[in-house]
């Protein structure tokens, strides 16, 4: 695979998973009545806002298409954000720290390659993996459930987020 192409997997997977860390805070906030919890998902969809505001800048900048299936992604986080609220503050949180971790992984294994090759591409995603390690930490600090199910959901979200990764670094 080409350079140019691997840029732009990067940028359209990226602004694809910002989009979705967003809409799947929003459909949680549709649902939590915790306002210490609301808080902190505001705090984090801040963060999610300004992350997704760069990759909109890159994508312009490096003329990469957005995946086609953005409205897909929207309404699919959403709906997962709100599933997962609706089970509670654990399964709120178990959401957060599974999407993190793959996306800590995803960034990481970006900001590697793109060194040397393009480090301010690359210097973007390592702030970010950076930015979402700290979510990540919140969620678990909240506590993100141990039992059976929680593990479960963690699973489930973690897959749910490798297929959507895969199938936006190609559509």
């Amino acid at each position: 695979m080409s350079f140019k192409k691997k840029i732009n997997q990067i940028i359209r997977v990226d602004l694809a998973g910002e989009k979705g860390a967003i809409e799947i805070y929003k459909g949680q906030l549709a649902v939590i009545k915790d306002k210490t919890l609301s808080n902190e998902i505001k705090i984090m969809l801040k963060k999610e806002e300004e992350h997704c505001e760069k990759f909109t800048k890159l994508l312009v900048q490096y003329k990469v298409r957005p995946t086609i299936l953005d409205p897909v992604w929207k309404v699919g986080a959403f709906g997962l954000g709100m599933f997962s609220a609706a089970l509670g503050k654990k399964a709120t949180m178990a959401c957060t720290e599974a999407v993190e971790e793959v996306i800590i992984d995803h960034y990481e294994k970006q900001s590697k390659y793109l060194e040397g090759k393009d480090d301010a591409l690359s210097k973007v995603t390592k702030k970010f993996a950076s930015d979402e390690k700290e979510h990540m930490h919140i969620a678990k600090d909240m506590g993100t459930g141990s039992d059976l199910l929680h593990q479960t959901l963690k699973s489930g979200i973690k897959l749910i987020s490798k297929i959507a990764i895969k199938v936006s670094e190609r559509v």
